[in-house]
């Protein structure tokens, strides 16, 4: 399978995985405010409203919610759009070959705000990279599978990020820029 071919693949996936989100986990990880209130009218009115969308009312104010994926200590540009990098499945050294390889690519597209998702845990690796990093743990238990929950809420939550597979992070420039370019699926 080519490069393209992967990419294509890989974003209808992802489109499919995010038409169906749990909602357990949308109001696990809602977007709260930072801090409670001073008036005490807008702390009850926030607690109404956690309870309709816990109940699953009055979702649709949540669901526009914007989503920074930026660092902090990281400087980007305030119009920067992320680029949702999927590796799953690969092992440590594959996955830091094409990190490296990725980040030399991305040099010279400012315009993007890398995350990863990965189920690799090398977090030191992963910090100096200076990228959000999503990680697909797995957890054993009766019920669905937790990653592919996860999946399915990382799919939803970067919608409309440009996804594309690690393998890019070894491609070409050519290849680079094709992928990059792809914007059907």
């Amino acid at each position: 399978m080519t490069l393209a071919q992967e990419t294509e693949a890989l974003r209808a996936r992802l489109e499919e995985w995010a038409d169906d989100p749990e909602w357990a986990l949308l109001v696990r990880y809602e977007l709260l405010p930072q801090k409670p209130s001073p008036v005490w009218h807008q702390r009850l009115s926030h607690k109404v409203g956690r309870l309709l969308r816990v109940l699953g009312l009055g979702r649709s104010r949540y669901l526009k919610q914007p989503w920074h994926s930026g660092l902090k200590h990281v400087q980007s540009p305030p119009q920067a759009r992320p680029l949702l990098i999927w590796s799953e499945g690969h092992d440590r050294r594959f996955v830091r070959d094409a990190c490296e390889g990725m980040k030399l690519l991305l040099n010279d597209h400012e315009e993007f705000l890398p995350v990863l998702v990965t189920d690799v845990a090398d977090f030191a690796f992963y910090s100096r990279l200076g990228w959000l990093v999503e990680y697909l743990s797995e957890l054993s238990g009766s019920g669905p599978s937790y990653r592919d929950r996860k999946r399915r809420y990382l799919a939803w939550r970067y919608r409309d990020a440009l996804a594309v597979p690690l393998a890019a992070g070894l491609a070409s420039k050519e290849e680079w820029e094709q992928v990059l370019g792809i914007t059907s699926v």
